[in-house]
Protein backbone atom coordinates (compact mmCIF):
# COMPACT_ATOMS: atom_id res chain seq x y z
CA UNK A 1 0.00 0.00 0.00
CA UNK A 2 1.06 3.76 0.30
CA UNK A 3 0.68 6.79 1.67
CA UNK A 4 -0.71 10.09 0.82
CA UNK A 5 2.46 11.38 -0.90
CA UNK A 6 1.08 8.82 -3.68
CA UNK A 7 -0.25 11.18 -5.66
CA UNK A 8 3.00 13.26 -5.76
CA UNK A 9 4.90 9.78 -6.38
CA UNK A 10 2.81 9.08 -9.59
CA UNK A 11 3.18 12.25 -10.97
CA UNK A 12 6.99 12.64 -10.39
CA UNK A 13 7.42 9.05 -12.00
CA UNK A 14 5.57 9.99 -15.42
CA UNK A 15 7.75 12.98 -15.47
CA UNK A 16 10.81 10.16 -15.04
CA UNK A 17 9.56 8.31 -17.51
CA UNK A 18 8.82 10.11 -20.13
CA UNK A 19 11.91 12.53 -20.19
CA UNK A 20 13.79 9.17 -21.09
CA UNK A 21 11.80 8.70 -23.59
CA UNK A 22 11.59 11.97 -25.36
CA UNK A 23 15.15 12.77 -25.04
CA UNK A 24 15.51 10.02 -27.83
CA UNK A 25 12.85 11.60 -30.11
CA UNK A 26 13.54 15.01 -29.31
CA UNK A 27 16.54 15.93 -28.00
CA UNK A 28 16.55 18.72 -25.50
CA UNK A 29 12.73 18.34 -24.93
CA UNK A 30 11.59 19.06 -21.24
CA UNK A 31 8.51 17.23 -19.20
CA UNK A 32 6.91 19.88 -16.65
CA UNK A 33 3.93 19.46 -14.32
CA UNK A 34 2.20 22.67 -14.25
CA UNK A 35 -0.72 24.46 -15.29
CA UNK A 36 -1.19 24.97 -18.83
CA UNK A 37 -1.38 28.24 -18.55
CA UNK A 38 1.92 29.06 -16.79
CA UNK A 39 3.94 26.95 -19.09
CA UNK A 40 2.26 29.12 -22.19
CA UNK A 41 2.60 32.17 -20.68
CA UNK A 42 6.79 31.35 -19.96
CA UNK A 43 6.86 30.48 -23.62
CA UNK A 44 5.16 33.75 -24.70
CA UNK A 45 7.15 35.71 -22.24
CA UNK A 46 10.43 33.99 -23.81
CA UNK A 47 11.37 32.09 -21.22
CA UNK A 48 11.38 28.80 -21.06
CA UNK A 49 11.68 25.33 -19.02
CA UNK A 50 15.41 26.32 -18.94
CA UNK A 51 18.13 28.16 -20.84
CA UNK A 52 18.00 26.37 -24.76
CA UNK A 53 14.48 24.26 -24.07
CA UNK A 54 12.70 24.87 -27.13
CA UNK A 55 10.15 22.00 -27.07
CA UNK A 56 8.05 20.80 -23.40
CA UNK A 57 5.49 18.12 -22.83
CA UNK A 58 3.31 19.56 -19.70
CA UNK A 59 1.71 16.90 -17.50
CA UNK A 60 -1.14 18.17 -15.58
CA UNK A 61 -3.46 16.54 -13.11
CA UNK A 62 -6.88 18.15 -13.87
CA UNK A 63 -9.10 15.66 -11.80
CA UNK A 64 -9.07 12.67 -9.24
CA UNK A 65 -11.85 9.75 -8.70
CA UNK A 66 -12.69 7.12 -6.96
CA UNK A 67 -12.29 3.47 -8.20
CA UNK A 68 -15.48 1.89 -7.53
CA UNK A 69 -14.04 -1.51 -7.41
CA UNK A 70 -12.21 -1.11 -5.14
CA UNK A 71 -13.75 1.11 -3.12
CA UNK A 72 -15.52 -1.56 -0.37
CA UNK A 73 -12.96 -4.29 -1.08
CA UNK A 74 -11.08 -5.56 2.36
CA UNK A 75 -7.76 -3.95 3.41
CA UNK A 76 -4.56 -6.07 2.25
CA UNK A 77 -3.99 -8.65 4.92
CA UNK A 78 -6.97 -8.50 6.60
CA UNK A 79 -9.02 -11.93 7.74
CA UNK A 80 -12.58 -12.67 8.23
CA UNK A 81 -13.51 -10.89 11.73
CA UNK A 82 -11.62 -8.50 11.67
CA UNK A 83 -12.35 -5.03 11.14
CA UNK A 84 -10.23 -2.27 9.13
CA UNK A 85 -10.55 0.88 7.56
CA UNK A 86 -10.47 0.44 3.31
CA UNK A 87 -7.71 1.92 1.74
CA UNK A 88 -8.84 5.13 -0.25
CA UNK A 89 -8.51 3.65 -4.11
CA UNK A 90 -7.90 7.05 -6.57
CA UNK A 91 -7.74 7.15 -10.27
CA UNK A 92 -5.71 10.14 -11.14
CA UNK A 93 -6.71 11.90 -14.67
CA UNK A 94 -4.40 13.74 -16.45
CA UNK A 95 -3.56 16.16 -19.55
CA UNK A 96 -0.44 15.95 -21.64
CA UNK A 97 -0.13 18.82 -23.33
CA UNK A 98 2.80 20.20 -26.02
CA UNK A 99 4.32 23.43 -25.76
CA UNK A 100 6.39 24.89 -28.16
CA UNK A 101 7.60 28.99 -28.46
CA UNK A 102 4.75 30.75 -30.07
CA UNK A 103 5.15 31.10 -33.84
CA UNK A 104 7.20 28.17 -34.38
CA UNK A 105 6.34 26.39 -37.58
CA UNK A 106 6.83 22.79 -36.66
CA UNK A 107 5.21 19.43 -36.09
CA UNK A 108 7.10 18.90 -32.46
CA UNK A 109 4.31 18.92 -30.50
CA UNK A 110 2.96 16.15 -33.07
CA UNK A 111 6.00 14.37 -31.92
CA UNK A 112 6.45 14.79 -28.42
CA UNK A 113 2.54 13.39 -28.17
CA UNK A 114 3.08 10.51 -30.22
CA UNK A 115 6.98 9.46 -28.15
CA UNK A 116 5.13 10.18 -24.73
CA UNK A 117 1.89 7.64 -26.37
CA UNK A 118 4.01 5.21 -27.51
CA UNK A 119 6.01 5.36 -24.63
CA UNK A 120 2.90 4.78 -22.35
CA UNK A 121 1.88 1.69 -25.06
CA UNK A 122 4.63 -0.11 -24.21
CA UNK A 123 5.15 0.46 -20.89
CA UNK A 124 1.52 1.06 -19.30
CA UNK A 125 2.37 0.02 -15.52
CA UNK A 126 4.18 1.99 -13.44
CA UNK A 127 7.43 -0.57 -12.26
CA UNK A 128 8.08 -0.72 -8.61
CA UNK A 129 11.74 0.14 -9.40
CA UNK A 130 10.87 3.57 -11.24
CA UNK A 131 8.21 4.10 -8.64
CA UNK A 132 11.60 4.05 -6.35
CA UNK A 133 13.98 5.90 -8.51
CA UNK A 134 11.88 8.79 -9.15
CA UNK A 135 9.79 9.24 -5.70
CA UNK A 136 11.88 7.74 -2.45
CA UNK A 137 9.45 9.76 -1.02
CA UNK A 138 6.91 7.76 -1.05
CA UNK A 139 6.48 4.12 -0.25
CA UNK A 140 4.13 3.80 -3.18
CA UNK A 141 6.42 1.20 -4.67
CA UNK A 142 5.12 -1.57 -2.41
CA UNK A 143 1.87 -0.94 -2.89
CA UNK A 144 0.91 -4.97 -4.70
CA UNK A 145 -1.29 -3.74 -7.13
CA UNK A 146 0.34 -2.28 -10.28
CA UNK A 147 -0.32 1.29 -11.11
CA UNK A 148 -1.49 1.52 -14.95
CA UNK A 149 -1.43 4.26 -16.89
CA UNK A 150 -3.93 3.86 -20.09
CA UNK A 151 -5.41 6.36 -21.90
CA UNK A 152 -8.70 7.99 -20.93
CA UNK A 153 -11.53 8.65 -23.92
CA UNK A 154 -12.60 12.45 -24.02
CA UNK A 155 -15.01 13.68 -26.59
CA UNK A 156 -14.29 16.88 -27.93
CA UNK A 157 -17.00 18.44 -25.65
CA UNK A 158 -15.49 17.08 -22.98
CA UNK A 159 -11.78 18.34 -23.99
CA UNK A 160 -13.65 21.87 -24.85
CA UNK A 161 -14.99 22.45 -21.72
CA UNK A 162 -12.02 21.29 -19.89
CA UNK A 163 -9.66 23.49 -21.74
CA UNK A 164 -12.43 26.75 -21.25
CA UNK A 165 -12.37 25.50 -17.12
CA UNK A 166 -8.50 26.22 -17.89
CA UNK A 167 -9.01 29.95 -19.19
CA UNK A 168 -6.39 29.18 -21.87
CA UNK A 169 -6.71 28.19 -25.76
CA UNK A 170 -6.81 24.87 -26.71
CA UNK A 171 -3.97 23.14 -27.90
CA UNK A 172 -3.02 19.65 -28.57
CA UNK A 173 -3.19 17.30 -25.83
CA UNK A 174 -4.54 13.41 -24.41
CA UNK A 175 -5.78 12.50 -21.82
CA UNK A 176 -4.66 9.34 -19.47
CA UNK A 177 -6.08 7.96 -16.29
CA UNK A 178 -3.21 6.39 -13.37
CA UNK A 179 -5.25 3.55 -11.96
CA UNK A 180 -5.51 2.67 -9.01
CA UNK A 181 -3.54 4.41 -6.84
CA UNK A 182 -4.33 2.84 -2.88
CA UNK A 183 -3.70 5.27 0.20
CA UNK A 184 -3.73 3.19 3.38
CA UNK A 185 -5.74 4.36 6.27
CA UNK A 186 -4.63 5.83 9.00
CA UNK A 187 -7.55 4.75 11.07
CA UNK A 188 -6.54 1.55 13.36
CA UNK A 189 -8.24 -1.58 12.89
CA UNK A 190 -9.54 -4.55 15.31
CA UNK A 191 -8.50 -7.65 15.33
CA UNK A 192 -10.14 -10.17 17.86
CA UNK A 193 -8.59 -12.99 19.44
CA UNK A 194 -8.81 -15.87 18.02
CA UNK A 195 -11.90 -18.72 19.70
CA UNK A 196 -10.40 -21.11 21.67
CA UNK A 197 -13.59 -23.50 21.49
CA UNK A 198 -17.00 -23.66 20.07
CA UNK A 199 -18.99 -25.23 23.33
CA UNK A 200 -18.22 -27.08 26.03
CA UNK A 201 -16.32 -29.75 23.74
CA UNK A 202 -15.64 -27.27 20.59
CA UNK A 203 -17.78 -29.16 18.17
CA UNK A 204 -19.39 -26.17 18.13
CA UNK A 205 -23.56 -25.75 18.57
CA UNK A 206 -26.11 -28.79 19.36
CA UNK A 207 -29.26 -29.89 17.67
CA UNK A 208 -31.58 -31.18 20.25
CA UNK A 209 -34.63 -32.50 19.92
CA UNK A 210 -37.24 -31.19 21.95
CA UNK A 211 -40.91 -31.54 22.42
CA UNK A 212 -41.41 -27.88 22.56
CA UNK A 213 -44.35 -26.74 19.88
CA UNK A 214 -43.36 -25.42 16.55
CA UNK A 215 -43.99 -22.43 15.60
CA UNK A 216 -46.91 -22.79 13.31
CA UNK A 217 -47.00 -22.46 9.17
CA UNK A 218 -49.97 -21.43 7.05
CA UNK A 219 -49.38 -22.72 3.74
CA UNK A 220 -52.46 -21.61 1.88
CA UNK A 221 -56.10 -20.35 2.01
CA UNK A 222 -58.66 -22.05 0.37
CA UNK A 223 -60.95 -21.04 -1.91
CA UNK A 224 -59.64 -18.79 -3.40
CA UNK A 225 -62.59 -16.61 -3.97
CA UNK A 226 -65.19 -16.68 -1.33
CA UNK A 227 -68.65 -15.36 -0.51
CA UNK A 228 -69.78 -14.18 2.39
CA UNK A 229 -71.12 -16.58 4.78
CA UNK A 230 -68.67 -19.26 3.04
CA UNK A 231 -66.36 -21.80 4.66
CA UNK A 232 -62.46 -21.64 4.79
CA UNK A 233 -60.23 -24.02 4.83
CA UNK A 234 -56.49 -22.83 6.25
CA UNK A 235 -54.41 -25.46 5.50
CA UNK A 236 -50.79 -25.37 7.02
CA UNK A 237 -48.81 -27.15 9.85
CA UNK A 238 -48.22 -26.42 13.81
CA UNK A 239 -51.72 -25.74 14.55
CA UNK A 240 -51.92 -28.15 17.42
CA UNK A 241 -50.08 -26.33 20.42
CA UNK A 242 -52.67 -23.73 21.90
CA UNK A 243 -56.14 -22.87 20.98
CA UNK A 244 -56.50 -21.85 17.49
CA UNK A 245 -58.38 -18.79 15.54
CA UNK A 246 -58.05 -16.86 12.50
CA UNK A 247 -58.18 -13.16 12.61
CA UNK A 248 -58.55 -11.08 9.50
CA UNK A 249 -57.64 -7.76 8.28
CA UNK A 250 -58.30 -5.72 5.34
CA UNK A 251 -56.58 -2.64 3.50
CA UNK A 252 -59.76 -0.13 3.95
CA UNK A 253 -61.98 -1.69 5.93
CA UNK A 254 -59.21 -2.75 8.30
CA UNK A 255 -59.35 -5.17 11.47
CA UNK A 256 -58.28 -7.18 12.66
CA UNK A 257 -61.84 -9.68 13.05
CA UNK A 258 -61.38 -12.71 14.70
CA UNK A 259 -62.94 -15.79 13.51
CA UNK A 260 -63.44 -18.90 15.84
CA UNK A 261 -61.48 -22.14 13.52
CA UNK A 262 -62.17 -25.94 13.98
CA UNK A 263 -59.85 -28.71 12.54
CA UNK A 264 -60.87 -29.99 9.41
CA UNK A 265 -58.47 -32.28 7.74
CA UNK A 266 -54.88 -33.57 9.17
CA UNK A 267 -53.33 -30.03 8.96
CA UNK A 268 -55.73 -27.94 8.43
CA UNK A 269 -58.40 -25.44 10.22
CA UNK A 270 -61.71 -24.59 9.08
CA UNK A 271 -63.45 -20.91 9.34
CA UNK A 272 -66.89 -19.71 8.70
CA UNK A 273 -66.82 -15.70 6.89
CA UNK A 274 -69.69 -13.53 8.35
CA UNK A 275 -72.03 -12.16 5.93
CA UNK A 276 -70.83 -8.80 6.32
CA UNK A 277 -67.29 -9.04 5.19
CA UNK A 278 -67.09 -6.21 2.86
CA UNK A 279 -65.76 -7.74 -0.82
CA UNK A 280 -62.21 -7.24 -2.05
CA UNK A 281 -58.85 -8.79 -0.88
CA UNK A 282 -58.39 -10.18 2.71
CA UNK A 283 -55.72 -11.68 4.51
CA UNK A 284 -55.69 -14.64 7.30
CA UNK A 285 -53.29 -14.75 9.60
CA UNK A 286 -53.65 -18.24 12.56
CA UNK A 287 -52.98 -17.13 16.03
CA UNK A 288 -52.00 -19.79 18.50
CA UNK A 289 -52.72 -18.96 22.52
CA UNK A 290 -50.95 -20.86 24.89
CA UNK A 291 -52.44 -21.54 28.35
CA UNK A 292 -50.41 -18.67 29.69
CA UNK A 293 -51.55 -15.95 27.22
CA UNK A 294 -48.90 -16.14 25.01
CA UNK A 295 -49.61 -15.92 21.24
CA UNK A 296 -47.74 -17.43 18.29
CA UNK A 297 -48.84 -16.38 14.73
CA UNK A 298 -48.09 -17.17 11.01
CA UNK A 299 -47.28 -15.24 8.02
CA UNK A 300 -50.48 -13.86 6.41
CA UNK A 301 -52.00 -15.41 3.38
CA UNK A 302 -53.81 -13.80 1.12
CA UNK A 303 -57.70 -14.16 -0.20
CA UNK A 304 -60.51 -12.90 -1.98
CA UNK A 305 -64.31 -12.32 -0.95
CA UNK A 306 -66.66 -11.57 -3.98
CA UNK A 307 -69.17 -9.18 -3.95
CA UNK A 308 -72.88 -10.47 -4.72
CA UNK A 309 -75.50 -8.75 -7.04
CA UNK A 310 -78.62 -9.16 -5.13
CA UNK A 311 -80.93 -7.40 -7.62
CA UNK A 312 -83.58 -9.75 -9.86
CA UNK A 313 -81.82 -11.13 -12.96
CA UNK A 314 -81.26 -10.94 -15.41
CA UNK A 315 -81.26 -6.89 -15.33
CA UNK A 316 -83.63 -4.66 -17.96
CA UNK A 317 -82.89 -1.28 -18.52
CA UNK A 318 -84.29 1.34 -21.51
CA UNK A 319 -81.88 3.94 -23.17
CA UNK A 320 -83.04 7.64 -22.51
CA UNK A 321 -83.19 9.48 -25.97
CA UNK A 322 -79.77 10.49 -26.05
CA UNK A 323 -78.88 6.31 -26.12
CA UNK A 324 -77.50 6.42 -22.26
CA UNK A 325 -78.77 3.32 -19.71
CA UNK A 326 -78.84 4.46 -15.79
CA UNK A 327 -78.76 0.91 -14.21
CA UNK A 328 -79.56 0.58 -10.30
CA UNK A 329 -77.94 -2.21 -8.70
CA UNK A 330 -78.02 -3.97 -5.39
CA UNK A 331 -75.42 -6.01 -3.78
CA UNK A 332 -74.10 -7.62 -1.02
CA UNK A 333 -72.32 -7.20 1.04
CA UNK A 334 -72.51 -3.49 1.41
CA UNK A 335 -69.83 -1.15 -0.54
CA UNK A 336 -67.87 1.08 1.10
CA UNK A 337 -66.58 4.66 0.81
CA UNK A 338 -63.31 4.54 -0.60
CA UNK A 339 -63.56 1.02 -2.05
CA UNK A 340 -64.03 1.05 -6.58
CA UNK A 341 -66.77 -0.42 -7.48
CA UNK A 342 -67.52 -1.19 -11.52
CA UNK A 343 -69.86 -2.89 -13.37
CA UNK A 344 -68.73 -5.07 -16.24
CA UNK A 345 -71.47 -4.99 -19.01
CA UNK A 346 -69.61 -7.81 -21.00
CA UNK A 347 -66.24 -6.06 -21.34
CA UNK A 348 -67.29 -2.90 -20.56
CA UNK A 349 -65.99 -1.42 -17.31
CA UNK A 350 -68.31 0.99 -16.10
CA UNK A 351 -67.88 3.06 -12.76
CA UNK A 352 -70.37 3.63 -10.36
CA UNK A 353 -71.05 6.69 -9.42
CA UNK A 354 -70.13 8.20 -6.13
CA UNK A 355 -71.19 7.82 -2.94
CA UNK A 356 -70.04 9.42 0.49
CA UNK A 357 -71.51 5.94 3.20
CA UNK A 358 -71.98 2.41 2.69
CA UNK A 359 -74.66 1.38 0.93
CA UNK A 360 -75.89 -2.18 -0.91
CA UNK A 361 -77.60 -0.05 -3.66
CA UNK A 362 -74.84 1.00 -6.89
CA UNK A 363 -75.63 3.42 -9.42
CA UNK A 364 -74.06 3.06 -12.65
CA UNK A 365 -74.47 5.24 -16.07
CA UNK A 366 -73.20 3.46 -19.04
CA UNK A 367 -73.22 6.23 -22.10
CA UNK A 368 -74.52 4.84 -25.62
CA UNK A 369 -75.73 1.18 -24.44
CA UNK A 370 -76.69 -0.65 -27.77
CA UNK A 371 -79.89 -2.95 -27.37
CA UNK A 372 -78.92 -6.39 -26.81
CA UNK A 373 -78.50 -8.80 -23.98
CA UNK A 374 -74.91 -8.54 -21.82
CA UNK A 375 -73.04 -10.73 -19.34
CA UNK A 376 -73.21 -8.61 -16.25
CA UNK A 377 -70.43 -8.37 -13.34
CA UNK A 378 -70.12 -6.31 -10.06
CA UNK A 379 -66.30 -5.80 -9.30
CA UNK A 380 -65.66 -4.22 -5.96
CA UNK A 381 -61.89 -3.74 -5.66
CA UNK A 382 -61.11 -5.84 -8.08
CA UNK A 383 -62.83 -8.86 -6.82
CA UNK A 384 -65.89 -10.02 -9.39
CA UNK A 385 -69.21 -11.32 -8.64
CA UNK A 386 -69.58 -15.03 -9.83
CA UNK A 387 -70.85 -15.23 -13.33
CA UNK A 388 -69.82 -19.15 -14.31
CA UNK A 389 -72.10 -21.94 -13.08
CA UNK A 390 -69.43 -24.27 -11.86
CA UNK A 391 -71.56 -27.33 -12.48
CA UNK A 392 -72.77 -27.27 -15.59
CA UNK A 393 -69.79 -25.33 -17.24
CA UNK A 394 -71.38 -22.32 -18.88
CA UNK A 395 -71.78 -18.72 -17.73
CA UNK A 396 -74.69 -18.16 -15.59
CA UNK A 397 -77.67 -17.44 -18.25
CA UNK A 398 -79.56 -15.33 -15.66
CA UNK A 399 -75.91 -12.70 -14.95
CA UNK A 400 -77.00 -10.39 -17.45
CA UNK A 401 -78.56 -7.25 -18.43
CA UNK A 402 -81.24 -6.73 -21.12
CA UNK A 403 -80.86 -3.41 -22.50
CA UNK A 404 -83.75 -2.18 -24.80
Amino acid sequence: MSDALAIAAVTETLRAVLRRSLQQIVPGAEVTVCHPADVAAAFAGGEGEGEGTTAVLNLFLHRTGIDPAWRNADPEGSRPGESRHPALPLVLHYLFTAHVPAGENSTVPERLLGAAMAALHERPQLRADDLRAAAGFSDLHLQQEPVKVTPAMMTAEEMCLLWAALGHGYRLSVAYEARVVLIDSAVPGRAPLPVLRRGAAGTGPEAIPTAAARWPVLQAVAPPVAAPGSDIVLSGSGFEAGTVSVRLTHPLLGGPLVLPARADEAGSLRATLGEELGAGSWSAVVVLTAPDGSERTTEPRHFHIAPRITSSLPLTAERDKKGAVTLVVECAPAVHPGQRAELLVADRPVLAEPFTRATRTLRFRLAAGAPGRYPLRLRVDGVDSPLIDVEAGQFDADAAVVIT
